[in-house]
Parts: C-alpha cells; sequence; structure tokens
C-alpha cells in the first residue's frame, strides 16, 4: 500500500508539472501513462488476484476519463494532438494575459492539448486527465 501513496504522489507532482505547461504532450503523456500504471498498482494492492483485464475494463467504464486515457496508453482509436481551439468571446476575460493575447492574433483561438477519439470528436486534454485523476479515488 506504501508503494501505492509513492505512486499518487508521484503522479500529483508530475500533474501540477502538466499544468504549468499545459501544451507539453511530453508531460500529459507521462500524467497519462502514470495514471494508467496506478490502475494495475489499485489492482494489485485491492484484489491481488483476479484478471486484471477484467479489473481494468470496469475501471474504464467506471469513468470515462479513466478509458480514454487507458485507450490513449494502448494507442487504441485515441491520439493526442495540440490544436487550435476556439475562444468564445465572452470567455477571453478568464484567459491568462499569454492566452489572451494569442487569441487576439489567431482569430480568437488559442493551441490546447487535444485528444482526438475514433468518431473525430476532441476532448481537452488537461480536462480529461483531471477526471481521471479524481476518478482515481472512487
Amino acid at each position: 500500500m506504501d508503494s501505492l501513496h509513492r505512486h499518487r504522489d508521484y503522479l500529483e507532482g508530475e500533474w501540477r508539472a502538466a499544468r504549468a505547461a499545459p501544451l507539453s504532450a511530453r508531460k500529459a503523456m507521462l500524467v497519462a501513462t502514470l495514471i494508467d500504471n496506478f490502475v494495475d498498482r489499485q489492482f494489485a494492492a485491492t484484489t491481488g488476484s483476479g484478471d486484471i483485464l477484467e479489473y481494468r475494463a470496469g475501471r474504464a467504464k467506471g469513468s470515462a476519463a479513466v478509458g480514454l486515457v487507458m485507450a490513449l496508453c494502448r494507442r487504441h482509436e485515441v491520439k493526442l494532438v495540440a490544436d487550435a481551439v476556439a475562444v468564445p468571446a465572452a470567455a477571453c476575460g478568464d484567459l491568462p494575459l499569454e492566452d489572451f493575447m494569442v487569441s487576439v492574433y489567431n482569430d480568437g483561438t488559442v493551441q490546447r492539448l487535444q485528444l482526438v477519439l475514433g468518431d473525430g470528436s476532441r476532448r481537452d486534454m488537461l480536462e480529461t486527465l483531471r477526471e481521471a485523476i479524481s476518478a482515481l479515488d472512487e
């Protein structure tokens, strides 16, 4: 169980680093990999036996974000891209100064890391990671 706590602390530290560098695909992928591995460690710490693939499938069904992270890590129908995302005019005031200036010069868009799903839809990577980390405690 101590190993699980150490892994979680490491995950939290890398999550803070990824938020500080929101366009770093490398940092985001590290957090995704740590989440994926944390699920395996939870299996070992809580059940200790049974089928890990069934456990992982259950965790993916229990949280869409965890499922997306696991699919990204196994490179199955999900990929990570940096993409220009439109910022609604009403939300411009909520942007950090740097993003606001980028949006002014780029027709109201800013760069964001996005997950591209198999059906072509997109989800914000950092938001997905945040949701997945929250779901790890459930």
